[in-house]
């Protein structure tokens, strides 16, 4: 009998059953390895509230104030089951599909107004975004409820050595893992 309720609870709201992406943690940070030329970084706060920031361009022709405008924003969250939706300050809305806890892909490609063009080379080079997935956030950041780091991860740059932190919930070292060419070794290099 126990079991029928619970059931029967499940399925008149089903909400409940979706995990949210924040349950265990204050905040998260994601980055984006390329979007227009540029490293993007997304954090997600518990309290709904989200920050794009770009940490580095790597475009020495572009204009780095356009780039700030069409990309940098702050606004609030929301998950609905599998989907993030971004409410800028603005008034502009973005969406991100979850894959898994460390996985946010967007649903179209960030920086491109795509009301504005409508010619198929454009349709191409969109298309060709989404499928080479450059523009996927990886979790970098992540923490434990009181705000403490829960671990560190630097795997997704294109450099040779990489690494991962790992803590306990009060703060102390649980481990440390060092990468070169995508191989666990000993030492950093």
């Amino acid at each position: 009998m126990k079991q029928m309720i619970i059931i029967l609870i499940f399925l008149i709201n089903p909400f409940n059953c979706y995990p949210q992406l924040l349950d265990n943690a204050l905040f998260r940070i994601y980055r984006a390895e390329f979007i227009l030329g540029t490293v993007t970084h997304l954090r997600l706060d518990k309290n709904n509230l989200y920050s794009m920031t770009i940490s580095e361009i790597d475009c020495s022709l572009c204009d780095h104030k356009e780039l700030s405008d069409l990309i940098e924003s702050k606004g609030t969250w929301i998950q609905n089951k599998d989907t993030i939706l971004l409410r800028s300050e603005t008034g502009k809305i973005t969406r991100f599909e979850i894959i898994n806890d460390s996985l946010l892909r967007p649903s179209y490609p960030i920086g491109y107004e795509l009301d504005s063009r409508k010619d198929t080379m454009f349709t191409k080079i969109v298309k060709n975004i989404q499928l080479s997935h450059m523009q996927d956030f990886h979790l970098i950041y992540d923490t434990y409820p009181n705000g403490v780091a829960r671990f560190i991860i630097d795997k997704y740059r294109l450099m040779r050595a990489e690494y991962e932190i790992e803590f306990r919930e009060n703060g102390t070292l649980e481990r440390l893992r060092y990468y070169w060419d995508n191989k666990q070794t000993k030492r950093i290099r």
